[in-house]
């Protein structure tokens, strides 16, 4: 995946709101919004709580241009009962930084930083069998492909409906690394699955692992309202 996401023009605010369990008991809610910020650029906001203390909010600014979203900027911040914990301000374009392999050198015009990965799919040109492999901005300067790989279509049940979705597998991708160990990677990691809806193409239920072993306890985030 070497273009930049394409731009789904939107001229109005979209908001989905979630909540968020851990093997099967919800601790925390949260609201992704998408809207228009003048004419040149898009932006996608994230704000949440859980366990009865910690608050956050992230916020990712894209630039439109000839029909494309270019990542411009990141802001994040999580406080512990009105105590900053952490605190993020990125910058990711006409900068330069450290590339694999020692060169200095700009982002890829087609990286998305994580918290963005629910606008990367709802951009994408899902369908059967359909793969994408995005650069991910991860944290400081890092950013790392991204295996996307449609598994099948399927009805889900979510608080905010019945919704007909794209099962979605996401994993690291360490093609790069070394072919063997991508495939390894793929039978110890566990894998996280996203559903997104056909129709409108929003993220509705995230399921993922809370820690790197397969006895770790499930985390879940699901669609509570549409609008």
């Amino acid at each position: 995946m070497d273009e930049p996401l394409p731009d789904p023009e939107l001229d109005a605010p979209e908001r989905t709101s979630y909540r968020g369990l851990v093997d099967g008991e919800e601790v925390g809610t949260g609201t992704l919004t998408l809207r228009p910020d003048g004419d040149d650029h898009l932006v996608q906001e994230i704000e949440g709580e859980a366990f009865g203390r910690l608050r956050g909010r992230v916020a990712v600014r894209f630039r439109r241009r000839g029909g494309a979203l270019v990542a411009e900027s990141q802001t994040a911040e999580v406080t512990d009962r009105d105590r900053p914990v952490f605190a993020d301000d990125a910058r990711f374009r006409d900068v330069q930084v450290p590339q694999l392999g020692g060169d200095l050198g700009a982002y890829p015009r087609s990286m998305v930083p994580a918290p963005a990965l629910a606008l990367a799919l709802r951009t994408l040109e899902l369908g059967e069998k359909a793969r994408f492999v995005p650069q991910v901005w991860l944290t400081a300067i890092v950013h790392w492909p991204l295996d996307l790989r449609v598994e099948k279509r399927e009805q889900v049940e979510v608080p905010a409906g019945k919704v007909e979705a794209w099962r979605v597998r996401l994993r690291p991708s360490l093609v790069d690394v070394a072919q063997a160990l991508d495939e390894l990677s793929a039978t110890v990691v566990p894998p996280v699955h996203a559903h997104v809806d056909v129709r409108t193409g929003r993220l509705v239920r995230l399921a993922f692992p809370t820690g790197p072993g397969r006895t770790d306890p499930p985390g879940l985030i699901e669609a509570t309202e549409i609008a």
